[in-house]
């Protein structure tokens, strides 16, 4: 008996490994939305065109308890409040593709990742990370941006058209990597041990409180302030 309650007992497991749970995809339709805020562990992919679209991948089980809302033209993506609390949650693998033709705002509060794999292109972009998630940008082409991090995760632009204003505030151990994005003006804050990679030809304003640091490229009028173990350095 105890022979087959065992053998009954691997062939179930063995059900589960071979199929596990899948996963489903939704399509929602939402009003319309410039700015994007991501409260979930998930990665969302976002990518400018002229129809909007949001699509989610996840277990059924998670799909239904993930809020999409906007308010003031914000798309806020998140969960119920209980389940924040749930020490036996497990959302499982989440994976969200957004087309929207404006992007204003996009921030991540929590483990989410946002990742655009194509350019951006806008006139003003506020970018916010406070956790451990990330914003990846491959390229942006904007006159005027905003990144603030609070926490460890990095927001990274890797290329892009020439700004005319950069305005950074780190407080924590993240990191504004944006060495390839070239600006005419930029301002550095940096609470805490995070560090900024920033590209000007026009002029950069550094404070500095903290052991994090400021690395430039280009050739910029340099106006810095360090209060600790941290510095401003030209790369």
């Amino acid at each position: 008996m105890k022979t087959k309650s065992l053998f009954f007992a691997i062939f179930i497991l063995s059900i589960f490994l071979v199929n596990p749970v899948s996963a489903e995809d939704e399509e929602r339709e939402m009003p319309s939305f410039s700015e994007i805020a991501l409260r979930i562990p998930g990665k969302l992919y976002i990518e400018q065109g002229n129809n909007q679209s949001v699509e989610i991948v996840a277990k059924s089980s998670t799909l239904k308890d993930i809020i999409t809302e906007v308010k003031d033209r914000k798309l806020i993506i998140k969960f119920p409040n209980k389940r924040v609390f749930w020490k036996n949650f497990e959302p499982g693998k989440i994976e969200i593709f957004i087309t929207v033709p404006e992007i204003d705002g996009l921030s991540v509060s929590g483990s989410g990742d946002i990742i655009a794999e194509n350019e951006i292109k806008t006139r003003i972009l506020d970018l916010g990370v406070s956790g451990s998630g990330d914003i990846v940008l491959e390229k942006l082409d904007a006159e005027r941006v905003k990144a603030a991090i609070s926490g460890s995760g990095d927001i990274i632009i890797k290329d892009g058209g020439i700004a005319d204003d950069f305005s950074v505030s780190v407080s924590g151990s993240g990191d504004v990597k944006a060495g390839g994005f070239e600006v005419r003006d930029v301002v550095v804050r940096i609470s805490g041990s995070g560090n900024s990679t920033v590209n000007s030809n026009g002029s950069v304003k550094a404070r500095v409180a903290g052991s994090g640091s400021v690395y430039y490229k280009g050739n910029p009028s340099i106006d810095s302030s360090v209060a600790g173990s941290g510095r401003v350095k030209k790369l």
